[in-house]
């Protein structure tokens, strides 16, 4: 059970390196948080590449659309 907790961490972090640091799971929180009641700020926006946008707003899966919010902030450096 350990080996299998241990293989999903060194997974996340290989898969987004940023989600050590404290500034990109702010970014994600606050995206998560500002767009959860449908209305979203301008700032907000401007944290999000704009692919992972158009991305975003086409993708219908709630799943995917964490994932691609993820990508977003856990991805850059």
């Amino acid at each position: 059970m350990i080996i299998f907790i241990l293989g999903v961490f060194i997974g996340i972090f290989s898969i987004w390196p940023g989600i050590i640091s404290g500034n990109s799971r702010k970014c994600f929180y606050n995206i998560l948080k500002d767009g959860s009641d449908g209305n979203v700020n301008f700032n907000t926006i401007l944290q999000i590449n704009p692919n992972y946008l158009l991305q975003i707003k086409n993708e219908k899966n709630i799943y995917f659309k964490i994932l691609l919010i993820g990508d977003s902030c856990f991805r850059k450096f």
